[in-house]
């Protein structure tokens, strides 16, 4: 018998199910139904940061957010001669800014929301404090 609350979803079933809501709800208002209704623009990054953390666990399909997250980390932090001396922490920073300091869109916030998790395991320290209290959490909860 399963113990979690909404039944065993498994990292790639809760991608899966993430990634149609945001399908749903970022389409126009006459093609979406009552329920994706409900999702507002600031909704995505959420949520996306959430397919983040749990892309990590499931199949190959979802790997490519962590692949992105470690790429841009690696090429910003090796770029020394370019910009001088910067750290996982700063990426993480600048990420976050871009993420929640523009204006909402799904293609953005869908494409940084689900690479800033890698980037905070990355940077370590108080970046990747939240993303293992709120994993811990939701993996007890869906079973993933």
């Amino acid at each position: 018998m399963d113990t979690q609350l909404f039944g065993a979803f498994g990292s790639g079933g809760l991608c899966l199910a993430i990634a149609v809501w945001i399908i749903l709800g970022s389409r126009k208002a006459e093609k979406q139904g009552k329920l994706a209704k409900k999702h507002k623009g600031e909704h995505t990054a959420w949520l996306m940061i959430v397919f983040g953390i749990f892309a990590a666990g499931a199949g190959q399909a979802f790997s490519a957010p962590g692949t992105v997250g470690d790429t841009l980390t690696h090429a910003l932090t090796s770029q020394n001669q370019a910009f001088g001396n910067v750290g996982a922490g700063a990426v993480a920073a600048i990420l976050t800014i871009v993420l929640f300091g523009t204006k909402p869109g799904p293609w953005k916030d869908s494409i940084l929301g689900s690479t800033v998790p890698s980037v905070y395991a990355a940077a370590g320290g108080i970046w990747a404090l939240p993303l293992t209290v709120v994993g811990s959490v939701l993996k007890g909860l869906v079973g993933a």
